[in-house]
């Protein structure tokens, strides 16, 4: 499922206070358009409205395609870099609801037995990782 909550972010240049969206998953299946946003760098983007300021939110963001199997969670580098322990016990909290979901669900199809998710730690990445496997799944159909 795609889930986002709106946060009030203080600016970093001026300190004007915003209400934005900040998404913490996208499901490629529900919310197309918010792939394409994710494309364009307008996905967790902070765009001041008093002073122009544009900064990226630094917040985990996971992306799920189950139509083409695809599950990559972003961590930002800074987290790993300050706290890698945290980042390691979030990494095991999704591969422990991956394995529920496998085990409630797997007998439904070989995909989600198999399924696992993909880490990367710049946005860069995660966009270039989906590209890069759906291009491949499409070759395969």
């Amino acid at each position: 499922m795609t889930l986002m909550a709106k946060d009030a972010i203080l600016c970093p240049a001026c300190g004007f206070e915003q209400e934005i969206e900040v998404y913490q998953s996208i499901n490629a299946d529900i919310s197309p358009e918010l792939v394409d946003r994710l494309f364009d760098g307008e996905i967790n983007v902070f765009n001041c409205a008093s002073c122009g300021h544009r900064a990226l939110v630094n917040q985990p963001l996971l992306f799920n395609d189950m139509r083409r199997d695809q599950k990559i969670q972003y961590f930002p580098v800074d987290w790993l870099n300050e706290n890698i322990d945290s980042v390691c016990e979030q990494y095991r909290g999704i591969v422990a609801e991956l394995e529920k979901f496998r085990n409630d669900f797997g007998f439904m199809a070989k995909s989600i037995r198999e399924m696992s998710i993909h880490v990367v730690f710049y946005l860069d990445e995660m966009v270039a990782q989906i590209n890069f496997r759906r291009h491949l799944h499409d070759l395969d159909a």
